[in-house]
């Protein structure tokens, strides 16, 4: 058992059902669907760029927001070493803001290889790099990279119900090992997943990678898509990314936050816990 969950999971879910988007829209508050914004690679290292994201979601009155936390980015970033990382913390969980845990150390282990589906691995390959953490751990390792991360941000005074793999991806175990551990949901890149009621949220995710070149391209296509095939169809939350990497001086990254400045004017910006506590889908 995870003795530093924030809660215990229903162990007696039913069976996991699709549900779809629209069945949230009546339950937001005034009728509208809700906005979530996260920024991701939150650690001592990307501080500076953090600030400076959210400076800009607050000129853009996007408050609450998610921020995905890295624990343990390296032996040096220790997230409990680092009290300005933990005083922003602060100050944005007193806003309404949400930490997801974001991996433990966001990177492969050395001599790791890659398991799960063929389709996440093809997909670690071409856009994840070292990224893709959950992919190169056993059951037993996530189980224990995931405990390690909770712990460390419970020791620097932070609840997380929360759990995003890096790069969305992970072996499908992972789902039971977080459920174990008593986490509410994860992240995954064209969903939300209830873990305690045993269904998914479908919501693709688009924004900012903060990698560059042609996977910026074809990220920007990608939130096209969503925004002007998906959304008018489907409905549901819209889920945007900012990655800290390079965001002050990238024009895709400038983009993607004046699609939100648009998107703010008639949606309200919530976290994935206030999202799944108004679905009745």
């Amino acid at each position: 058992m995870c003795q530093h969950a924030p809660m215990m999971a229903d162990h007696n879910a039913g069976r996991r059902a699709v549900a779809r988007p629209r069945a949230i829209v009546a339950a937001m508050e005034g009728g509208s669907i809700g906005l979530v914004v996260s920024v991701h690679d939150v650690a001592p290292s990307t501080l500076p760029e953090v600030r400076w994201l959210l400076a800009r979601l607050d000129e853009l009155e996007v408050a609450p927001r998610v921020l995905k936390v890295i624990p343990r980015a390296s032996e040096t970033e220790d997230v409990r070493r680092h009290p300005d990382l933990i005083a922003l913390l602060g100050e944005e969980v007193a806003r309404g803001s949400e930490i997801v845990l974001h991996g433990l150390t966001h990177r492969l282990p050395p001599g790791a290889v890659l398991g799960g589906r063929a389709v996440d691995r093809l997909r670690a390959r071409c856009f994840a790099g070292s990224a893709a953490e959950f992919l190169g751990l056993d059951d037993e390792a996530a189980l224990e990279a995931v405990i390690e991360a909770g712990t460390i941000m419970e020791q620097a005074g932070f609840d997380a119900f929360g759990f995003c793999a890096p790069a969305w991806l992970a072996r499908p175990s992972l789902s039971a090992i977080l459920r174990r551990c008593g986490f509410r949901y994860a992240c995954w890149f064209g969903s939300i997943e209830d873990l305690r009621a045993g269904r998914r949220l479908r919501a693709p995710a688009w924004g900012y990678m903060g990698v560059g070149g042609a996977v910026e391209g074809l990220v920007g296509l990608e939130g096209w898509f969503v925004r002007s095939v998906w959304y008018p169809v489907a409905g549901g939350p819209v889920r945007v990314f900012l990655h800290p990497q390079g965001a002050p001086r990238s024009r895709a990254c400038a983009a993607t936050l004046r699609a939100i400045e648009r998107l703010r004017r008639s949606l309200r910006p919530t976290t994935y816990l206030e999202l799944l506590d108004g679905w009745r889908g």
